[in-house]
């Protein structure tokens, strides 16, 4: 009789001590999301990703909440870099602003040059402008390269001039993509309603 019962009693100290563990991890990783979430939200460096409505035009804008500004010493030559956000929370595009590199511009080019030695380098297709703008379509290896890898680097060419220029990603923006697109594929986003 003590046999058998000090089996089941160690049969359920030992289930009792399972269901903990699991209650345990569980827990752990509800805190580590919390975490994260609260982190990613209260650095003022992080980016993150608004929605923002307009109940007079009922359209609603995706963005990130900041952009990637590359320049020089004086701010006179560089570029800004920017997103387009689809409504199913996609990053489709890379949208560049040019300033001081050529006038006009047609078939421009990006090289994103990471920490690692690896590149991205694409070819503009937007038309040809007197804005500095220019538009860039990801693959999803590249997309995956952005997730995953800090910048180092980012050169802009003006296809008409080849005038050029390359900046530095300074220590608080060589994560930009990473932040941005783990707030897309988490669905961290701020809402805001005008």
């Amino acid at each position: 009789m003590k046999t058998k019962l000090k089996e089941t009693s160690k049969k359920y100290a030992k289930q009792f001590k399972k269901n903990n563990m699991k209650k345990l991890k569980v827990t752990m990783m509800t805190l580590m999301m919390c975490f994260v979430t609260i982190t990613l939200f209260a650095q003022k460096d992080s980016v993150y990703v608004i929605k923002s409505s307009d109940e007079m035009s009922g359209k609603t804008y995706i963005y990130g909440s900041k952009n990637l500004v590359i320049t020089n010493d004086t701010k006179e030559k560089g570029f800004i870099v920017d997103t387009y956000i689809d409504d199913n929370l996609s990053l489709r595009m890379i949208t560049v602003v040019m300033v001081g590199i050529g006038n006009c511009n047609e078939n421009d080019e990006i090289i994103i040059l990471f920490e690692n030695g690896e590149k991205i380098t694409k070819k503009s297709w937007k038309s040809w402008n007197c804005d500095g703008e220019a538009y860039f379509n990801i693959t999803e290896l590249e997309m995956e390269m952005l997730r995953t890898l800090p910048m180092a680097k980012i050169r802009m060419t003006n296809g008409i001039s080849y005038d050029s220029y390359t900046g530095d990603v300074i220590v608080k923006d060589k994560r930009y993509f990473m932040q941005l697109l783990y707030a897309l594929d988490n669905k961290l986003i701020l809402e805001n309603k005008n």
